[in-house]
């Protein structure tokens, strides 16, 4: 360690390859950006991500538990991707809505795909267009444009 910058220097930092831990690698399929691709896990080893539904031929948001994978649909458009679930299996993303006219962020809980702009005061002049993270209390970090300015902005659930 270097007292006077606070930085570790190279030689001092343990050497990865000779932990006694390892990983065991689990095939997920083919990676192929937004056409086949996995972006978050919880703690109960559910993932989602975003592929190719067989049935509909869109680009659809997933979750996926053990072998079971479950496309989620869309918000009325061609495509969707889901970014973040929590430990409850509440997955949040991006859709595009009916005729592929805006993308929205989503809220995916009890089967069903909802957009986030329905859980917001009309009025108070938001659009949220994408949503990355949830957490175990429904908190969620999402993309929301207001006055034409993209914001990141934090969903808090009311009581």
């Amino acid at each position: 360690m270097n007292p006077s910058r606070g930085t570790q220097a190279a030689s001092d930092k343990p050497d990865a390859a000779n932990k006694s831990e390892r990983f065991e690698v689990v095939d997920l399929g083919p990676f192929d950006n937004n056409r086949n691709d996995v972006l978050g896990i919880n703690d109960v080893a559910q993932i989602v991500g975003v592929s190719l539904n067989p049935q509909t031929g869109c680009i659809e948001a997933f979750r996926q538990e053990g072998a079971n994978r479950s496309m989620l649909g869309t918000l009325g458009g061609s495509f969707s991707i889901a970014h973040a679930l929590n430990n409850n299996g509440e997955v949040v993303g991006g859709s595009l809505t009916p005729g592929d006219g805006n993308f929205h962020g989503f809220l995916f809980r009890d089967n069903q795909m909802h957009d986030l702009n329905d859980f917001v005061d009309p009025g108070a002049g938001w659009e949220l267009l994408q949503a990355l993270a949830i957490n175990n209390h429904g908190e969620i970090i999402a993309i929301g444009s207001y006055v034409g300015q993209d914001r990141i902005v934090l969903l808090r659930p009311r009581a």
